[in-house]
């Protein structure tokens, strides 16, 4: 799961570091990255926020055991022992009840159920979790958290066994359409170019697990993707540091604006509808 760690102030405009997830709200919306990165505004934590982070946790936890142990039952537990531990720090007033949080806590067990429906945790060793990464990429600094990488053995076309470097991302939430899969994929692909500069391989593949669902989606890669990639990176980098010297943050509105934080609330393109809301008695 990518950190947002940008180091940005329209005192000192030069961009320092960029996460995967910031440049791909950039992209999504100039304003949103503002909020984030430069305004550093902070929201109301989400049930759907404590859940993927728990579920990381866990699953996080999960390759950390033998392989012989990696049961759903362990997973169950884990997710518990990790909901423990987080909700008194991160999450102490979530919930409005106990049968509220444990509905939560039932609806999200169900969920990582579907997980060994997708892939079979004893079968692989992960080379890496929670891959803290801090990569130089050209002139700019990349960094962020990679969930997992692993190699698995596969057989190509010609019969020849071979084994291929794969990067995975869990959601927790819903998988976007078919037609949107495509765009899902580009945190990770920032993800794999850092993996080909640090590591020197190209992985072989990258891949978007939604529990969810359960959906899995997946994209073969090669070096020309992530030289384009590098490149997309590159003019995203410069578009950044222009609105910040500028202070220029066009708001881009899309159907996505109706899961943004700040919609309601304080973003410039949806102040009319705001202003015009019928005002409650309350």
């Amino acid at each position: 799961m990518a950190t947002n760690t940008e180091d940005t102030s329209l005192d000192s405009p030069v961009l320092a570091t960029l996460s995967p997830s910031r440049a791909s709200d950039f992209k999504t919306c100039p304003q949103l990255y503002k909020f984030k990165a430069i305004d550093k505004l902070t929201t109301e934590p989400t049930v759907h926020q404590a859940r993927g982070t728990t579920v990381h946790l866990a699953l996080e936890r999960l390759f950390e055991q033998p392989a012989e142990n990696r049961s759903p039952e362990r997973l169950y537990d884990l997710f518990r022992e990790a909901w423990t531990e987080l909700k008194p720090v991160e999450y102490p007033e979530l919930f409005d009840s106990i049968d509220d949080e444990r509905s939560w806590g039932v609806e999200t067990l169900n969920m990582l159920a579907t997980y060994f429906s997708m892939e079979d945790p004893t079968s692989f060793e992960p080379l890496a979790l929670e891959m803290d990464l801090l990569v130089d990429v050209e002139h700019m600094k990349i960094r962020g958290i990679l969930d997992r990488m692993e190699e698995v053995k596969e057989t190509d076309a010609d019969g020849k066994e071979r084994t291929a470097l794969v990067i995975t991302d869990y959601k927790t939430g819903k998988a976007p359409g078919q037609q949107y899969a495509n765009k899902a994929f580009f945190a990770l692909k920032i993800y794999a170019l850092l993996i080909r500069i640090s590591r020197g391989v190209t992985p072989a593949r990258i891949r978007l697990l939604y529990l969810n669902g359960p959906t899995e989606y997946t994209m073969d890669i090669n070096d020309a993707q992530l030289d384009a990639m590098a490149k997309q990176l590159a003019a995203l980098w410069g578009a950044i540091e222009k609105a910040i010297l500028t202070d220029t943050w066009p708001a881009k509105t899309s159907a996505l604006c109706n899961w943004c934080d700040f919609k309601d609330t304080i973003c410039p393109a949806f102040e009319h509808e705001r202003s015009s809301a019928p005002k409650s008695d309350g």
